[in-house]
């Protein structure tokens, strides 16, 4: 009894004191990015979300646009990105960023390459020079990778360019001299991307008002891949009587062997379609594809593009137009995985190809950038959001992620919301002012329940209102002459009874 009275008195003393609790004082915040002036030659620039400060010379400025992805310090003469790797064991990361130049995949000559330890961490070093590209700006044809290993998992990259090698022999030595990993924390920071006040070329009517529609659509439409069409049109005109459902968009593939697409086009079109055609600069030949992003941007193709981009200009309708789609997957050869692990080839492979559009009146064209959903190799040098070509080079984003079952080892089955609720919001906050479409998706049969899979998607589309189109990817992978990815809609009777279903209340 008598330690409850003294604690009675102690609350009543504490509560008219008014001091029920100390006051907690508000520690300073500490800005997540600081650069600061170290000496008439040198800056000092320290990341503390991603746990790093190094010097760089005065001439450079820090760009923060994709900090969340990377570090970016540039000048007129050269520049520097900094990726910090904490997913993948080190020798896994530099062995396979490194596999196509070292391999002569990649037809670079290499300058240097070597291992040492600097301030007690080994330094991987890989120089090399790429051909010059007389499309690109500002070309920057050298290179220097240096990757400081700071632990298993712990990986810093500074991914050097220059326009000249005496620059890379000026600047690298010195900043990998002066880098300091430090602890890491706060926040990562929220990517941004700005918004252009209009579009980098105007568009026709007709295609402005498709465009209208495809952002502001409150009703999803269907389309589908079916690489019988339009040489055999018969195979989607059968498919489309079984399913009751007449698919509008019909997505078209072309590359440097297949010939000019007006044709094609205008046999789609002729059956009240439109045509999604995709263009990826590649040559096939045994064994995989001839990658052609240098000598496409040195001005080897010229002709052949430009009489490309006349085909589609005189074709006069909408178009959708995707260039080298799922650019962030090393199966594309277009990927800079094999460029020099550059990714801004790409964009510049993007602009360049715009402009000739642009030059031969294609104004009917709607650019549609398409990534894929995971990127593979999954490092921040091969971040999705390095390959973006700019918002007023982009008016559709187009969304693609398979379920590709488990045929080959390691795979994992993948069901439909698993990999559209995170890429879905993901791209709605990215991208809140454009339109968006699933631009190509299917489901294995090989490694779950496929007829499960197909009513998920159908029953789940309408949990992502910005989706315009989505449309189905209706063939499949094969190893060797083994189907090992099944994405056929019309697989089964259960299969196609399953989409039947689901495409009612889309009619």
């Amino acid at each position: 009894m008598r330690n409850f009275i003294i604690l009675v008195i102690v609350l009543i003393t504490l509560v008219f004191s008014g001091c029920t609790q100390p006051k907690k004082i508000a520690e300073p915040v500490r800005p997540p990015i600081v650069a600061r002036p170290s000496s008439p030659n040198f800056h000092i620039f320290t990341n503390f979300e991603e746990g790093f400060t190094l010097k760089y010379p005065t001439e450079m400025v820090p760009d923060l646009g994709l900090a969340a992805v990377r570090t970016l310090l540039r000048s007129e003469k050269a520049q520097v990105q900094i990726f910090v790797e904490r997913k993948t064991n080190a020798d896994t990361y530099i062995s396979y960023s490194n596999a196509p130049i070292l391999s002569g995949g990649d037809p670079v000559r290499i300058i240097r390459r070597g291992v040492s330890t600097i301030h007690a961490r080994t330094v991987h070093q890989l120089w090399w020079r790429r051909p010059s590209l007389v499309k690109v700006a500002n070309d920057m044809p050298y290179y220097a990778s240096v990757d400081i290993v700071s632990g298993p998992r712990l990986t810093y990259s500074l991914f050097f360019q220059a326009k000249e090698l005496r620059e890379l022999e000026r600047i690298v030595p010195a900043m990998v001299h002066y880098f300091r990993p430090i602890p890491a924390g706060g926040e990562a920071p929220t990517v941004v991307l700005p918004r252009a006040a209009q579009r980098a070329a105007a568009l026709s009517p007709a295609a402005e008002e498709l465009l209208s529609q495809l952002t502001n659509r409150n009703r999803q439409a269907w389309g589908l891949f079916e690489p019988s069409f339009p040489g055999d049109p018969s195979v989607l005109h059968r498919l489309e009587q079984r399913l009751d459902y007449f698919f509008r968009y019909i997505l078209l593939y072309s590359d440097f062997s297949s010939g000019m697409p007006g044709a094609r086009l205008a046999h789609t079109a002729k059956e009240g379609r439109i045509p999604v055609l995709t263009l990826q600069t590649f040559v096939p030949r045994l064994g995989g594809a001839l990658p052609l992003t240098y000598a496409l941007l040195s001005g080897h193709h010229d002709a052949w593009l430009r009489q490309y981009a006349r085909d589609v200009a005189d074709f006069g309708q909408p178009v959708l137009f995707r260039f080298n789609n799922e650019m962030n997957g090393d199966w594309c050869v277009y990927s800079a995985y094999h460029s020099s692990k550059d990714a801004s080839l790409y964009v510049a492979a993007y602009h360049y190809l715009y402009r000739l559009f642009a030059e031969e009146g294609a104004n009917n064209v709607l650019w549609v950038w398409n990534p894929h959903d995971g990127s593979y190799p999954p490092f921040k040098w091969n971040d999705k959001l390095l390959y973006y070509p700019g918002d007023a080079y982009v008016d559709i984003v187009g969304l693609t992620g398979y379920n590709a079952g488990t045929y080959y080892p390691g795979e994992k089955w993948r069901g439909f919301r698993e990999i559209y609720d995170p890429l879905y919001a993901s791209y709605n906050a990215l991208f809140p002012h454009k339109a968006l479409m699933i631009t190509e998706f299917a489901s294995n049969s090989v490694g779950g329940d496929k007829v499960a899979w197909i009513n998920e998607a159908l029953s789940n589309m309408h949990r992502y209102p910005r989706i315009s189109v989505a449309i189905w990817w209706n063939h499949a992978d094969f190893h060797g002459t083994i189907p090992a990815r099944r994405y056929w809609l019309d697989e089964t009777p259960e299969t196609l009874a399953a989409f039947k279903n689901g495409l009612a209340s889309f009619r």
